[in-house]
């Protein structure tokens, strides 16, 4: 027997199915294991539902499938009950199961109902394999498009990698160029200047640049800056002006957009050093062809203008040197003629005074004019000869204050009577080495020039003296500067308040025979530059048209001391006596005039033509000359040759030398020889005599 059944769940009205099935036990059995089992079927397949759902989040209408698995509990339930139901009577238990399982049931349905057109929609097998397929095949053009697209990504990538490597590189090659143009730009011998502006308000400039500026490296060239960074230390000038900071070559070229090549200037830095600049400046155009700054290149061409323009000095130099020795030489040859000639005249006209009974006075006075000419063309013969170079005399020691103090009636004389001289003579003034009658020469001469650019108007001439220490520079602007070097020097210097000279004349006054008064011969400053040159001294002028002229003598001054005398005495006369004398000269007036002046005063006297008849006639057996009278310059066998041939002859034999030339440069080709005296050309009958007495001492 079961227990009673729970009120509310079971009616005691009720029987179980057990008694329906007589409680036969094979029965009972059979319908408890089947609703067992089926219950336990029902409660299983949910439980699979359900997980199947939980897994498959994809699965299509899983609401029907958790209903259809609610359905399957509910039926379960029920299949529960009948087994419970086979011994208790819940009829009410199983009836509201059965409710809710048809409930359940109802509920599903609808959903199904409303879901069966979406589910018909579903692709079948065939198609989701044909989908699948198109998917797959989809799936393999995707993969292939991607595998291409990496591919080609990967290629990208490599060459991207590529391209970043040659980039890394060019901006290496890059960087390196960058620090090579900056290398060249600071070292580079040439001066360069970089503006990036259009204004040039920053000019960037390299080392020999900033050197030329006088700037360090790092500093800003231009001169258009701000004021507070713009440069003082140099001005530029072109053709003498003073350029404006916009007229500047670089400024120019980056305003006008055009290149400016060889423009020439001239930079004065701020210690006062002068350079000449070459410049070149071109403009930096950007894209659009506009100026966007400028780079310019300076080279220093100071040297090379210095060497130029020395060497223009030099040639110029050279070029006068030889015109002068040119005319030097001329000169020398017309003088020596001259004095030739000068000497047959002024012997004849010796010679008849000596035989023309006094009382003749007018045939006296006709032969003392003849003389007097006679003289002055001698005078003209020594200017030519001082501007030759060979009318030095005796050099040594001379003080030229004294000189200028013992000449003062000679030069007041010179300077006429209504010109005024002045003068300013340097104390304490050092010696120079010199000839002091053509000191006195050059003095009058420089006097009588500016006498006579004074003219007929009252002037005023001075006379100076001054100790100067003269470089290179000071020599360079002596106009005739001979064998100057720089140093200590005796400058003496006359001045006038004349007519003064253009550029044009001052180059011509010291050419012989050029002069620019009617009476002049032009020789009187030649003569002085002559003297000058043979006293290797230098000569500067400066003149102004209208102001007057300023002509200074520079010597070397001379250490040792001052020769207290300036003048050169004779030794007084010798009576007259008789002795074998011969006469050697190729110009047979000379020859005439020495030969009859010598018989008349008691001497025996013999003449040769030539040096061959003059070692002719001394060869001769038992002849004997006391006194040769020798010319220096002949044909053939010239004076030189033939007194050593004669003192060959015989070693005691005197020999008096006659020239035309100075006695210094004669005497100088005879050094460390015997030779008596010395008879310049042209003389007088007395010189002669006189010298004669001398040698002889009779």
């Amino acid at each position: 027997m079961l227990p009673p059944i729970t009120p509310g769940l079971c009616s005691a009205v009720l029987m179980p199915h057990g008694q329906c099935y007589f409680w036969q036990h094979e029965l009972i059995a059979l319908h408890a294991i089947a609703d067992g089992l089926i219950a336990l079927a029902y409660f299983s397949i949910p439980l699979i539902i359900f997980s199947f759902v939980r897994k498959r989040r994809d699965l299509p209408f899983p609401v029907i499938f958790l209903m259809f698995g609610a359905f399957i509990v509910a039926c379960g339930t029920t299949h529960l009950l009948e087994v419970s139901s086979i011994w208790n009577p819940h009829y009410w238990l199983s009836g509201w199961v059965k409710a809710a399982t048809a409930l359940i049931s109802l509920i599903t349905a609808v959903a199904m109902i409303r879901i069966v057109p979406q589910a018909l929609d579903l692709p079948s097998p065939a198609e989701l394999k044909k989908l699948n397929d198109s998917l797959e095949e989809r799936v393999r053009n995707r993969t292939a498009d991607l595998a291409a697209a990496n591919e080609h990504l990967s290629r990208e990538i490599s060459q991207r990698e590529q391209a970043e490597a040659e980039v890394r590189r060019l901006n290496q090659s890059l960087q390196n160029r960058v620090a090579e143009l900056q290398t060249v730009f600071d070292l580079a011998p040439v001066a360069i200047g970089l503006a990036q502006d259009a204004e040039c308000r920053d000019i960037r400039i390299n080392e020999a640049f900033a050197r030329i500026l006088g700037l360090a490296k790092n500093a800003n060239g231009s001169l258009t800056a701000p004021p507070d960074s713009r440069p003082v230390t140099f001005k530029v000038f072109h053709d003498g002006r003073e350029l404006l900071p916009h007229e500047l070559p670089m400024q120019r070229a980056a305003r006008e957009n055009l290149a400016i090549h060889n423009f020439e200037e001239v930079l004065i830095r701020a210690d006062g050093q002068k350079l000449e600049l070459i410049s070149t400046a071109v403009p930096l155009r950007d894209t659009t062809g506009q100026s966007r700054g400028c780079v310019a290149a300076f080279l220093d061409v100071t040297a090379q203008r210095r060497s130029e323009r020395d060497r223009l000095e030099f040639e110029r130099r050279l070029q006068e040197t030889r015109k002068l020795e040119s005319l030097g030489v001329l000169a020398g040859g017309i003088a020596h003629d001259f004095n030739n000639l000068l000497t047959g005249i002024l012997g004849n006209a010796s010679l008849a005074r000596m035989e023309l009974p006094p009382e003749h006075l007018n045939v006296h006075e006709l032969l003392n004019r003849q003389e007097q000419a006679a003289l002055r063309a001698a005078d003209l013969c020594r200017q030519m000869l001082a501007f030759a170079g060979k009318g030095r005399f005796v050099v040594r020691p001379l003080d030229f204050n004294r000189l200028i103090e013992d000449a003062r009636a000679l030069l007041t004389v010179s300077a006429g009577k209504d010109n005024s001289l002045d003068y300013s003579l340097a104390p304490e003034l050092p010696a120079i080495q010199a000839d002091a009658a053509q000191m006195r020469q050059i003095l009058v001469n420089l006097v009588s020039n500016s006498a006579e650019a004074i003219g007929d108007k009252p002037g005023r001439i001075t006379i100076s003296t001054t100790t100067r220490h003269i470089d290179a520079a000071g020599l360079a602007t002596t106009v005739h500067r001979g064998q100057l070097t720089p140093g200590e020097h005796v400058c003496i210097e006359v001045s006038d308040n004349g007519s003064g000279m253009d550029d044009a004349t001052c180059a011509k006054i010291f050419d012989p025979f050029f002069t620019t008064k009617f009476t002049g011969r032009g020789l009187g400053l030649a003569a002085v530059l002559g003297i000058v040159r043979g006293h290797k001294g230098g000569i500067a002028v400066r003149s102004i048209p209208g102001h007057g002229s300023v002509l200074s003598i520079i010597f070397p001054a001379h250490l040792s001391p001052k020769t207290p005398d300036t003048h050169a005495g004779l030794p007084p006369p010798s009576p007259a006596a008789s002795g074998a004398l011969l006469v050697v000269d190729d110009e047979e007036t000379v020859r005439t005039v020495a030969a009859r002046v010598l018989s008349g005063s008691g001497k025996t006297v013999a003449e040769a033509s030539d040096g061959h008849a003059a070692l002719a006639l001394a060869r001769q057996p038992g002849q004997k000359f006391d006194l040769v009278l020798l010319d220096l310059t002949m044909p053939g066998l010239d004076g030189e040759a033939t007194y050593r041939a004669l003192r060959e002859i015989d070693p005691r034999l005197r020999v008096i030398l006659m020239s035309g030339y100075s006695e210094q440069e004669t005497l100088s080709r005879f050094s460390g020889q015997s030779i008596a005296g010395f008879l310049a050309k042209p003389f007088t009958a007395s010189q002669v005599l006189e010298k004669v007495r001398e040698v002889l001492g009779h």
